[in-house]
């Protein structure tokens, strides 16, 4: 697809959606690098009543969607995320702090699980409720155990290698997505309904054993997230924009 193209069919939808459109469509994981590109985006857009981000992001760093959030919100009154295929972890705490979150057939939203990097292996990132898990299992193993010492003495050493410094950092990026959940969604995306904001943060920091577990529409209204279903012309220009950066991206590689 050509750039004229992608052109096209952000204006379309923004007509459709009487709203200013902007992309972040990305395989790398989301953190602060995004910040000065996009404000100098919304500095040529203006202050606007509405903007609408289209979003494909299999998550990332734990503060940075907040920062996105409260950065675009400077410039409009109204804002939505519009998901063609993925925005997991980190990109689906951003899409709580919108108003409404656009999602067709294939749409997913994840739990809320960032990521970090691992102590050893720089390049290797860790979900965070990893650690929790491994350590959950070991005190079901010990306590659970008919012969607890030897239990012990089998997770001593594994558990030696665990930094306790480490497991605090861990527990403390589990905390504040929680926190940050809390308030977007008290803010902007359930602020007439206070009583839904702990069941949805509980749900999506804590309620989903994989971290790439698959939240489709229907699921995500279920939970008490606002959605707007996609059908028609809308879904087409949001399913064909999708195929268009993905293009990009096959291309580039």
């Amino acid at each position: 697809m050509e750039a004229e193209e992608r052109v096209c069919y952000i204006e379309r939808l923004q007509e459709l959606r009487e709203s200013k459109v902007l992309v972040y469509f990305s395989y790398t994981p989301l953190d602060d690098s995004i910040l000065v590109p996009l404000y100098k985006q919304l500095k040529e857009i203006g202050h606007t009543k509405k903007i609408d981000l289209v979003l494909h992001s299999y998550g990332g760093a734990v503060d940075t969607p907040y920062k996105v959030v409260m950065l675009i919100r400077e410039f409009c009154e109204e804002f939505a995320v519009i998901v063609p295929f993925v925005a997991k972890s980190a990109a689906s705490m951003l899409a709580l702090g919108a108003d409404e979150v656009v999602m067709g057939p294939i749409s997913e939203l994840g739990p809320i699980d960032p990521l970090v990097k691992h102590p050893i292996y720089k390049d290797v990132l860790v979900p965070v409720q990893a650690v929790w898990h491994c350590l959950d299992f070991f005190q079901r193993l010990i306590v659970n155990s008919s012969t607890p010492e030897v239990a012990t003495d089998i997770a001593a050493p594994m558990l030696a290698k665990l930094d306790p410094w480490l497991i605090g950092d861990y527990e403390k990026t589990i905390k504040a997505s929680r926190q940050y959940a809390e308030t977007l969604l008290s803010r902007y995306m359930l602020k007439n309904s206070p009583e839904k904001v702990s069941i949805v943060t509980h749900a999506l920091t804590e309620g989903y054993f994989s971290h790439g577990y698959p939240i489709g529409r229907r699921e995500a209204k279920e939970l008490g997230i606002k959605v707007t279903e996609a059908h028609g012309e809308l879904w087409d220009i949001i399913w064909n924009l999708y195929l268009g950066y993905e293009k990009i991206f096959k291309e580039n590689e």
